[in-house]
């Protein structure tokens, strides 16, 4: 602590400080001296002592300039020392040559001691050595006096002793507590330059870690974007198939299709919402759902893959149908049951894989569910039980099965929302059991009307669409679409040929892609709504229809003056309930 540059720092500072006092004491006692004994004792006093301060203010700047340089606080200390050595000596030398010269003035002499040894004592010391060089010549030269005068009265030089003694006494609590202090100051200094360091490093941190989150959300839009635009064509097609009769057998082919491309989109949002899920902000999507159908689902899609593995697949469900039908976030409990299906598969060698699913009455009237899901796999071991449920925490068995450890942490986040718990224990005779439960309220089972014909009560002119796509496929996905509500279609492939169609023509209704080329949809939409304010003109119904449907991105796209959004793949009745509303505000 003595050699560090804090240390140094704050005694060269406070010597620094102590000038001005000194140097007006020195001056006093000049002016002083001079009245009582003349300007030569003045002088001799006032030269040696002002000089004296010269060499120290040079050290105090050496120090505070280059406090880091090698040996800086040894020679600070051994300058100080020494000067403070020269200036008591000088002083008590000085009074008791002026003694020997002038006794008379001894008392003006005795008083001038008492006040140097006091002031020595009490100023500034780097060092017990600059303690004892300001204190032992006054001390010594006080003792002198004293002894000359007692003669056969000891008492004189005893009360001397003791006042000597105190003012040491006093000096030295003094010089402890100004070097606790300092040392106090330069450990906060130190601590202070620590904690700057680690907010420097937390800022550096804070900016990789926005960079590294916008890069995720350009890479989930991205992702985003080019997984929905060809799923969007696959699911729509389905809902095209499942309107058209057909015989039994390619019927459930279809429904399976339907059920198979449901899942997948539901995955993808719960995957794609990962950011909400980790900062908590994940918000639920309740709606009625049958359990039960859900799982049937399930496994009916799963149960190929199964067979494929060489193993079996049994379901068992416990309670009544109707309690199956609850009102839930449907995706949040397919991506639990999909992922510790999916888990079981992986670490499954040979064997049945058993889904255990209980729906019983609460005592509120509420619904409580209970989903098992037993392996046969090697188990988890007592001390691994919750880490597995972190991101990025896996078995070695995991690892070895491959995965990127994210799929239980996203289980988690999922059951949580739901106000549930979820957990992995033993199974017997081996393997484990992950379950999950949490509460529901009851609901009514929804009508499934995606595959019936659509029903609008048009007007008896044909709606005017404007769909700009530059996708093949989804070109084409829209005309079979629309073509069931009985709509005039025009179809345009960017951005550019969107507006100069809207200026040469009215439509009831435009749907616009995003991201085009030459033109991209936001710039087309802002130029519309630019001609339009321009010329005072109708305001035509524009809804984006993009699979970039991120917060930010519906944000700007209402911004720049869209009145809503359809998100790819295309929900048959969001795409009905669009055109409907475009024609009552019409009307």
């Amino acid at each position: 602590m003595a050699d560090s540059t804090d240390y140094l720092t704050a005694y060269a500072g406070r010597y620094r400080d102590m000038f001005p006092v000194r140097l007006a004491t020195i001056a006093a006692i000049v002016a002083l001296t001079f009245w009582v004994m003349g300007w030569g004792w003045a002088a001799a006093f006032g030269l040696f002592q002002f000089g004296l301060y010269v060499p120290l203010w040079q050290a105090v700047q050496t120090a505070l300039a280059r406090p880091d340089a090698p040996a800086a606080a040894r020679r600070f200390r051994r300058s100080a020392e020494i000067v403070t050595l020269c200036l008591a000596s000088h002083n008590a030398v000085f009074i008791l040559a002026a003694w020997q010269a002038q006794p008379q003035h001894l008392d003006y002499l005795r008083l001038l001691l008492a006040g140097n040894l006091m002031v020595g004592a009490h100023q500034v010391h780097v060092s017990r050595a600059s303690f004892v060089a300001a204190v032992l010549p006054p001390s010594i030269a006080a003792m002198v006096i004293a002894s000359y005068q007692v003669g056969s009265d000891p008492r004189l030089l005893g009360a001397v002793a003791l006042f000597v003694v105190g003012v040491i006494a006093a000096a030295w609590r003094q010089w402890r507590s100004d070097r606790e202090s300092i040392e106090l100051m330069s450990a906060l200094s130190e601590r202070s330059r620590e904690l700057r360091a680690a907010l420097a490093e937390a800022e550096v941190n804070r900016s990789a870690a926005e960079r590294a989150n916008k890069a995720k959300s350009r890479f989930l839009a991205m992702i985003s974007h080019e997984v929905r635009t060809p799923l969007n064509v696959i699911l729509g097609l389905t809902e095209v198939l499942r309107g058209r009769p057909r015989p039994a057998a390619e019927t459930t082919i279809v429904t399976d299709m339907a059920d198979a491309g449901g899942m997948l989109l539901r995955l993808l949002n719960g995957a794609l919402d990962i950011s909400k899920i980790e900062s908590g902000q994940a918000e639920l999507q309740l709606a009625p759902v049958d359990l039960a159908g859900r799982l049937d689902a399930i496994a009916r899609i799963w149960r190929s893959r199964v067979e494929e593995l060489g193993l079996t697949l049994e379901i068992e469900r416990q309670g009544s149908p109707e309690h199956f039908v609850v009102m839930t976030d449907e995706a949040r409990v397919e991506q639990v049951l999909i992922n510790y299906l999916s888990n079981a598969l992986k670490l499954t060698p040979h064997g049945a894989i058993r889904i255990l699913a209980r729906a019983l009455p609460a005592s509120d009237g509420r619904i409580d569910l209970d989903f098992e899901v037993h392996d046969q796999g090697p188990g988890v071991p007592g001390d691994q039980r919750e880490r597995i449920f972190e991101p990025f925490e896996q078995l070695a068995a995991g690892r070895a099965a491959g995965g990127t450890g994210l799929g239980l942490a996203l289980c988690r986040a999922s059951v949580e929302a739901l106000g549930g718990a979820l957990g992995v224990r033993s199974a017997r005779p081996g393997g484990a059991v992950f379950w999950f439960r949490f509460t529901a309220d009851c609901a009514t089972p929804a009508i499934d009307s995606s595959h019936a014909a659509p029903a609008l009560n048009l007007p008896d002119r044909r709606p005017r669409i404007l769909a700009a796509e530059d996708h093949p496929a989804n070109r084409k996905l829209l005309t079979l679409l629309l073509e069931q509500f009985g709509v005039q279609l025009t179809l345009v492939e960017n951005g550019r040929e969107a507006v100069a169609a809207v200026r040469d023509q009215t439509f009831d209704l435009v749907l616009m892609d995003v991201m085009m080329p030459v033109m991209d949809g936001v710039e087309a939409l802002v130029a519309i709504r630019a001609d339009e304010a321009a010329s005072g003109g109708r305001r035509t119904p524009i809804h984006m229809l993009t699979a970039n449907v991120f917060d930010d991105d519906v944000a700007r796209y209402r911004a720049a003056g869209a009145d809503g959004v359809l998100r790819k793949p295309i929900e048959i009745a969001a795409l009905q309930s669009v055109i409907m509303g475009a024609l009552l505000a019409d009307a």
